[in-house]
């Protein structure tokens, strides 16, 4: 015999209460969850990408990093290697108006500059030896060549990092391959993957190795971001009394 249907409806609306409450309850916790989710602390640790970072900003900034870089790197006898002053954009009281990285063609003629780069968010490194004339003490080698180089990313890595502003670096150093005077110029937007992860992915050694040493551990990463950026150099004035900071492509490092 069927149940009356007063029955069936009262059974009806029994299990939609039921169901009605369970999907409450499934509400509610969800809320809950997400609240505790939100007001939980965070406990993961952001990136530091060094153990050291410059207190100031500018050219005071700077010059912490030129010193405290400076400073690790030695000679084969344990002496600092070299100095290093940092500049803004300006050489012997002329204002650098631009970077400009040119060739010469086959017949020994000029070429247009290849690339030409506004000077104004440059910061300029100039390292200096220790002995007379900013002569470094002893021999040049590969070993040292890398070894400014090694110190002339590390500046730069420091100043993209840390100093707001600066977008190109140029570190100039004495290169007796060349005959004067070479420059690693480095943009930050190069550089990028390199700011993105701990400094110590880059440069793993503590220490540089002291300037007669072999660096297999950084040695192919030095050589990768620096010697297809380091480029005789030389400054001349403009007609409007500026001056240009000339890089040279026919006798880079290789």
């Amino acid at each position: 015999m069927a149940a009356p249907v007063s029955e069936k409806t009262d059974a009806q609306k029994h299990h939609f209460r039921l169901a009605y409450g369970v999907l409450a309850l499934a509400f509610w916790l969800s809320i809950a969850g997400f609240v505790i989710l939100i007001m939980r602390p965070n406990h993961s640790k952001p990136i530091v990408w060094s153990s050291w970072k410059p207190a100031a900003q500018g050219l005071v900034g700077a010059h912490e990093i030129s010193v405290r870089i400076a400073s690790e790197y030695k000679g084969a006898n344990g002496a600092q290697l070299v100095a290093v002053q940092e500049h803004g954009p300006q050489v012997q009281g002329l204002r650098l108006e631009a970077i400009g990285v040119r060739r010469l063609n086959q017949g020994g003629q000029i070429d247009p500059y290849i690339g030409l780069f506004r000077a104004n968010n440059t910061l300029i490194y100039a390292f200096c030896g220790l002995q007379t004339n900013c002569a470094m003490q002893g021999d040049s080698t590969a070993q040292r060549e890398q070894a400014l180089r090694r110190a002339a990313l590390e500046l730069s890595l420091y100043s993209f990092k840390y100093l707001h502003g600066v977008d190109q670096v140029v570190s100039l150093l004495q290169s007796v391959k060349a005959g004067g005077t070479s420059a690693v110029f480095l943009r930050k937007k190069d550089l990028l993957p390199e700011l993105a992860h701990p400094l110590r992915d880059t440069l793993p050694l503590s220490n540089p190795p002291a300037s007669d040493a072999r660096n297999p551990k950084e040695g192919p990463v030095i050589d990768a971001l620096t010697l297809s950026n380091t480029f005789p150099a030389h400054f001349e004035p403009l007609p409007d009394g500026d001056a240009i900071l000339v890089l040279d492509v026919e006798n880079q490092a290789s």
